[in-house]
């Protein structure tokens, strides 16, 4: 006789409500990078925004809704394409879905927060390599930002960065990579790791419109936005190709506690 959990299982629901359950964390982190977020505008940027229909508390409410409408499809997406690839959710699936927890990782565990706590030092003393050759800013970099907005800010980074970038983006780059090259059912490393370092550059990539706000956009502050960003991402996919999303999630929100509240970056 089958156990109740295996009566009631179905692929199809059971995917669709840990799509909801993503969509819903990603969207609270929305909402927690928010106040992280006013500090890093302008002034004339403020005063714009509150000009705006509703107060700040409803816009970011808004923000927050339709990110998360946006994460139930890509996640979703993310989800059905990994299934294919060998790329899970495994923790979060069990708990949405009250199935038996698989066994935690002890070693892609400890890689995890090794990679949270060292990549944020790494990412620092690059920082600092790329200092001397920047050019001048167009606005001050050394922003004093409350404390609690910083750690709210890690929430972000380490769950809805990783459901737009691992979840969905690596999960499509490396589907569409493997149908071009119509790898079989053992997809070639070179593949995941195609899509791990090609998400990195586009992260990098993405910070370039704000990086512009900061300084103009030469061919060494292109590259500092690429590394910097870019860095840290590689073990992320890595971490999400070998363990699952939960280990880059746990990674990416150790280092960005690291680099936004111990060293205030």
């Amino acid at each position: 006789m089958l156990s109740r959990n295996h009566q009631a299982y179905r692929p199809g629901l059971a995917r669709v409500k840990l799509a909801l359950f993503w969509a819903l964390l990603g969207g609270l982190g929305v909402l927690a990078v928010f106040p992280y977020q006013l500090e890093l505008l302008s002034v004339s940027q403020l005063d714009q925004l509150k000009q705006a229909p509703f107060p700040l508390p409803i816009l970011a409410a808004l923000s927050a809704l339709q990110t998360g409408v946006l994460l139930l499809g890509l996640s979703w997406l993310g989800l059905f394409l990994g299934e294919k690839l060998g790329l899970k959710s495994a923790l979060a699936h069990a708990l949405v879905n009250r199935l038996s927890m698989p066994e935690f990782s002890k070693s892609y565990g400890f890689l995890a927060v090794l990679t949270g706590l060292i990549g944020a030092f790494l990412v620092l003393g690059l920082d600092n390599v790329f200092k001397p050759f920047m050019p001048p800013a167009k606005q001050a970099t050394d922003l004093t930002i409350s404390l609690w907005k910083r750690a709210l800010a890690s929430i972000y980074g380490g769950i809805t960065e990783e459901l737009l970038l691992r979840l969905f983006l690596m999960t499509l780059v490396v589907w569409l990579v493997a149908k071009v090259t119509r790898s079989g059912v053992a997809i070639p490393a070179w593949v995941f790791w195609f899509g791990i370092i090609s998400t990195a550059i586009l992260f990098g990539l993405g910070h370039l419109p704000a990086t512009a706000g900061i300084w103009p956009l030469t061919a060494i502050v292109i590259t500092r936005a690429i590394v910097l960003n870019g860095v840290l991402g590689l073990a992320f996919g890595f971490l999400y190709w070998k363990a699952g999303l939960e280990y880059a999630m746990l990674a990416h929100f150790l280092a960005d506690i690291v680099l936004h509240v111990f060293l205030g970056s």
